[in-house]
């Protein structure tokens, strides 16, 4: 047992709503209930809640799980932990974010499950966060499945990811597999390596990884209507090989496709061009002349290594971002905290939800309010509080070089971009040895970056942090419907990838899209575990209901996708995303170059999507057909 003061400098490192929502938890002591949210407690308040959490925690520490509260209990915990009510919606959506109960927002069987004819098998694309999650899903369910990964082990993004310093944006508390107990974070926002590693035991301890084919690259998945079934053709290291199942998931992501700059001169440039998604485990950037284009997520991480190596870095800005801080970030989390974590049963769920509470409220941020509008202001009192908050923070941070203010700060709203949180990037432009250029890119030559009023700026390696393709999902494999209809060609002779619910498609049946087309919610709510839990529960609720009904195809009708993506188009239309405030021309969530519509994004506010996704309206969708003579006797190949 550690001592009074180790538990103490651990309570001082923790996050108190969570502290006292935990303790509430195995006490029910009232004069916890009545203590306001952390940011509004005195100095004397929260003494006093550490010393009752020390106390307790000196005769109860231990490593078991806390019980599940009633839905009761939890709503009131729920209520205290964020100082205001929570409206039903709100609920469904967010009470299973702390994860105190088994298998938080997957689906289960209700009541017996239905026999499963031999043979029928899922094939789940991808082996990252997304497919790791149906893979529990599905085993949890009973369903067999095989997980097809292109890449020679599990990670998804994060093991394509592997330039200096990547890690998540998000707390690493948020960012997890919560029916995973055992696996415990040493920082604050993990790096890349650990979340792979997060990713890949998940994938070992619930048995994922045994039905995984690595370096299995799906190119092409064909329906066949005679047998409701999909014919894959996938390349193998053995050569390219072909199967059948019954129902696709894809779980490819929306950060697959890394985004190529084709620059004039790029043959001729005598130095490397590396992609940030294509780091070379060699590549030595020490002493040398370095330019980095791009100043989104992953620019702004990688930044702060390149300057402490580099001989000279030119940061190459297209567009300002509002870049944010974060406390903890690039922090491990204390020895003290560590314990607490393990040992204060309850405290890391409660941890969990309270980190997401604040994302619950940014939806609002996001809509134009014109009553404030009228009265002078830019977007509405939050937003515009906010961008004061920001403009004061790059100030601070560049030791008010009023240059670089006015380069650094954009003409458009803040959270009409993605969010980009900061990692010393804005003091790293006050070093010696880096220069920010914002003068456009002409072309590239043979000894560095030549820009368009004529200046060459020298260099032996660029580093490209342009992203990814995001609106080419699935890419690049070809889907092919009930019809032969190429989805991809489907989508390019519109107006850009559609789905109903970011999953379904109409004439391509059994095929689900997890992190589909419009399906990342624009104000977050939950983080991204939550969603892939959420849109994997989904598929399985379809092949739940195909298999209790002998049903072998189930696709969403054409009217329902149409009519969604209508409604979906008129949400869009009221968001700061798609107004000349948020500037659209420059913002990766539209497809600027197939009519500029919302791509990326749900346009819901979080707990509606959800409750989409939940409360599924079954007259969207059809099931069809009569399972074919084999399919009744073996089942699918």
């Amino acid at each position: 047992m550690k001592d009074r003061d180790f538990i103490m400098r651990g309570l001082e490192a923790a996050d108190l709503d969570a502290v006292k929502i935990t303790l509430f938890h195995h006490t029910g002591e009232r004069t916890l209930a009545e203590l306001p949210v952390a940011a509004r407690m005195n100095g004397d308040q929260k003494v006093a809640l550490m010393t009752r959490a020390a106390d307790w925690l000196l005769e109860n520490a231990s490593a078991q799980r806390a019980r599940a509260p009633s839905p009761a209990e939890m709503r009131a915990m729920m209520e205290m932990a964020t100082g205001s009510p929570i409206g039903d919606k709100e609920f469904e959506a967010r009470h299973e974010i702390a994860g105190l109960g088994d298998f938080p927002y997957m689906a289960k069987w209700d009541g017996d499950p239905p026999s499963i004819p031999p043979g029928f098998k899922v094939a789940i694309v991808g082996s990252g966060f997304a497919g790791v999650s149906m893979g529990v899903q599905l085993d949890l369910l009973g369903i067999d499945y095989v997980v097809l990964e292109r890449r020679c082990e599990a990670g998804g993004v994060w093991s394509i990811n592997t330039y200096p310093d990547v890690r998540v944006d998000t707390m690493s508390v948020t960012y997890e597999f919560a029916f995973d107990r055992e696996f415990h974070w040493n920082e604050y926002f993990a790096r890349g390596a650990t979340v792979r590693e997060h990713v890949e035991r998940v994938s070992r301890k619930f048995g994922v990884h045994g039905r995984t084919l690595f370096e299995h690259d799906v190119k092409e998945a064909r329906w066949n209507p005679d047998t409701s079934e999909w014919t894959l053709t996938v390349a193998t290291p053995g050569g390219e090989r072909t199967m059948t199942v019954n129902a696709i998931v894809s779980c490819s992501g929306l950060f697959a496709t890394p985004r190529i700059v084709d620059f004039e001169g790029k043959e001729d440039f005598a130095g490397d061009i590396v992609h940030t998604a294509e780091w070379p485990k060699d590549l030595d950037y020490k002493d040398r002349r370095v330019a980095t284009i791009g100043n989104g997520s992953t620019g702004v991480q990688i930044l702060g290594e390149l300057a402490n190596a580099a001989r000279h870095v030119d940061v190459f800005q297209r567009t300002p971002q509002w870049i944010t801080p974060r406390a903890g970030y690039g922090k491990p989390i204390e020895d003290e905290h560590l314990w607490l974590i393990r040992n204060f049963p309850g405290y890391r769920n409660w941890w969990r939800f309270t980190a997401t509470a604040p994302l619950f409220d940014t939806h609002k941020l996001m809509l134009p309010d014109p009553e404030w509008q009228a009265r002078g202001g830019i977007v509405n009192e939050g937003n515009d509080a906010m961008r004061a908050m920001l403009q004061a923070y790059i100030a601070e941070q560049v030791n008010g070089d009023r240059h670089l203010i006015a380069q650094l700060t954009p003409d458009y709203a803040p959270l009409s971009r993605r969010p980009v949180v900061d990692n010393g990037w804005y003091k790293a432009l006050t070093r010696d040895n880096v220069d920010l250029v914002t003068t456009p890119i002409r072309r590239l030559v043979p000894g560095g970056i030549e820009t368009v009023d004529g200046r060459v700026r020298e260099c032996d390696l660029i580093v490209t942090c342009t992203g990814y393709a995001v609106s080419r999902y699935l890419w690049p494999t070809r889907y092919k419907g009930d019809r032969g209809q190429d989805l991809h060609d489907e989508w390019d002779s519109g107006d850009g990838p559609r789905a109903y619910l970011g999953l379904m498609h109409p004439g391509f049946p059994n095929l689900f899209t997890v992190y589909g087309p419009n399906s990342q919610p624009i104000s977050g709510g939950p983080q991204q575990p939550v969603w892939f839990a959420t849109w994997g529960s989904f598929a399985a609720r379809m092949l739940m209901r195909m298999l209790r009904e002998g049903k072998p195809q189930v696709e969403v009708t054409r009217q329902a996708h149409d009519d969604y993506n209508r409604r979906l188009d008129a949400q869009a239309a009221t968001l700061l995303q798609t107004s000349e405030l948020g500037g659209a021309d420059r913002n990766y969530y539209l497809n600027a170059d197939q009519g500029g519509r919302l791509q990326v994004n749900a346009p819901w506010y979080a707990p509606d999507y959800h409750r989409m996704l939940t409360r599924i309206d079954w007259d969207a969708v059809r099931f069809a057909g009569e399972p074919t003579e084999a399919q009744a006797m073996t089942g699918a190949a």
